[in-house]
């Protein structure tokens, strides 16, 4: 371990157990994070919003889909620290209320606070700023929010006393921080010695742009922000100016993200999801049983080929039981379930590119493969309330529910850490088919892998450096590189139909080959596709340099 002081991880979401302070994919994998520096002992602290709304999950009411929010008690899930932090906006100050949870691991913990506006001296408009992960009523709102996580962070590290070897500052959401250390310093390089930047998404909504009137109508940018950043304030350009290290999460990411932003030269760190979070227990007991150790080390998890198949089968036998019981009567769908027939799942955020509705883009090749192999396909996930793509994708999946006769569909519109446990384990394969380049790295794969469930996947993200085709896994499609590529849905649905037949014959005719291919995705997925290898690479290229 090197240097002095600890890391301050700054995210707009983060994961800690019990509580629905996330959206998706970079939530998960910053509590992933923090929890393998508890195990390990690395020095880290966590900040974040408070959120005590939640995000969204989805009930099905007759047919129609209802959002529902997640409230809970910050008093009975969080420690209230005697620290209020005041920020002096151009607009009139904003005070922020500070929460502690602590994230425990085998080797320690590691703090995380959460910032809270929702307090008497606040005007009642800035009251609900933290109330919802990335759901809000205008551009002015999310700025508000922004400048409350970034400004937020740095104060309350200032009045904790903390001494800050790096800020990592996750997706450009907490980039007032930079810009504050900026306005301070007026020296680039100094910024830099400070601050690590990870970029998460291709997408815009990583990558946010501010007009400077609306941003000056709550705080002063300074000029050479101005001119890192000419015209307006973009936040990704700013922080790849500011960030002594900054890196994208998966290498075909790093390629993208260099066509995107011309001249931007990331280096790249895979996400990594925790080993021992997310394996459902008839899983775990199987590896206590015959990789001990495997805990604290998830190399030990390259043994995984070696365990009795006999086992394997049993273990996954009594998952996929759990897990049809539990859709049959909580999922939305057109039938029974049955645990002799290959169940296929996809449990996502759920938004256009993501297509998780591509395997039900042409019904009579579905149904074609249900009759002969008695198909089965859970689908679960969440859409932002303002997400349009996302709803038409949900609207495909309860359409096909109530429409295709031979192919079993349910929908799951709940969230929690034990669903994606017995998902991820129940499942006989997992469905992760995102429209190339959109996928920075994709993470749910790997939860599956580590749940003895191989993968088909379509050719983008994480995956191109984890499976091989036909061995630990299956791939299908092309390997675009640039949205603008001209990428043909209908022949890549008939890829992913050919592949769902070849895996469908296999598990039918050979099931111990099918059992083998299992065991592979946890031996070569999860020895390195956790959060334990990620922490050690940023400790070594981000946290130390």
């Amino acid at each position: 371990m090197q240097g002095r002081g600890a890391v301050v991880f700054v995210a707009m979401e983060i994961y800690v157990d019990g509580l629905p302070t996330y959206a998706g994919g970079l939530g998960l994998l910053a509590g992933d994070l923090l929890l393998s520096a508890a195990d390990v002992g690395y020095p880290m602290v966590g900040v974040t919003l408070l959120h005590e709304r939640g995000y969204v999950w989805h009930e099905v009411v007759g047919g129609k889909v209802v959002d529902r929010d997640e409230p809970y008690d910050p008093l009975e899930l969080l420690e209230p620290l005697d620290v209020k932090l005041k920020l002096e906006l151009r607009s009139g100050p904003l005070h922020l209320r500070v929460w502690r949870r602590a994230v425990k691991g085998v080797g320690g913990e590691v703090p995380v606070y959460f910032l809270d506006a929702n307090v008497a001296e606040n005007p009642p408009p800035l009251r609900a700023l933290t109330s919802r992960v990335y759901i809000e009523g205008s551009w002015e709102e999310r700025l508000l929010k922004e400048l409350a996580l970034g400004l937020g962070a740095l104060q309350l590290v200032e009045e904790l006393g903390l001494e800050a070897r790096k800020f990592h500052l996750n997706e450009s959401h907490a980039g007032f921080l930079a810009l504050e250390l900026l306005k301070r310093s007026g020296d680039p390089e100094l910024v830099k010695r400070k601050v690590v930047f990870t970029t998460h998404t291709p997408l815009p909504h990583g990558h946010e742009e501010f007009e400077y009137e609306l941003v000056e109508k709550h705080y002063e940018v300074p000029p050479l922000a101005k001119e890192l950043s000419p015209g307006k304030l973009r936040m990704t350009r700013l922080l790849e100016a500011l960030a002594g290290y900054y890196n994208c999460v998966s290498h075909k990411f790093s390629r993208v993200h260099e066509l995107l932003f011309p001249g931007s030269k990331p280096d790249y760190i895979t996400n990594g999801v925790h080993h021992a979070r997310w394996v459902h227990a008839r899983v775990a007991e199987l590896y206590d049983k015959h990789l001990p150790g495997w805990r604290g080390e998830p190399g030990a998890l390259s043994r995984a080929v070696s365990m009795p198949l006999t086992e394997v089968a049993e273990a996954k036998r009594k998952c996929k039981e759990e897990l049809v019981e539990y859709v049959n009567s909580r999922g939305y769908g057109n039938g029974t379930f049955e645990p002799g027939k290959l169940l296929a799942a996809a449990r996502r955020r759920i938004t256009g590119y993501k297509r998780l509705t591509l395997v039900l883009r042409d019904p009579e090749a579905l149904e074609g493969l249900a009759k002969r192999y008695g198909l089965q396909l859970v689908f679960s996930g969440t859409v932002h309330p303002a997400d349009a793509s996302g709803k038409a994708e949900l609207a495909k999946i309860l359409d096909a529910a109530s429409t295709l006769s031979h192919t079993r569909i349910a929908f799951v519109g709940h969230r929690s850490a034990s669903f994606e446990r017995l998902v991820a384990a129940g499942a006989d394969l997992w469905l992760h088919t995102p429209r190339p380049p959109f996928e920075a790295c994709g993470t749910s794969w790997m939860r599956a892998a580590l749940n003895l469930t191989p993968t088909l996947a379509s050719r983008d993200g994480g995956v191109l450096e984890a499976i091989v085709d036909g061995h630990n896994g299956w791939l299908f499609g092309k390997n675009a590189l640039l949205p603008s590529e001209p990428l043909d849905e209908g022949a890549e649905a008939g890829e992913l139909y050919a592949k769902l037949a070849e895996i469908a014959e296999l598990y039918a005719s050979d099931p111990k080959r099918y059992l083998l291919t299992c065991l592979r995705a946890a031996a070569t997925i999860g020895p390195y596709f956790n959060s334990h290898r990620a922490l050690s690479e940023y400790a070594a290229r981000a946290y130390s340099a």
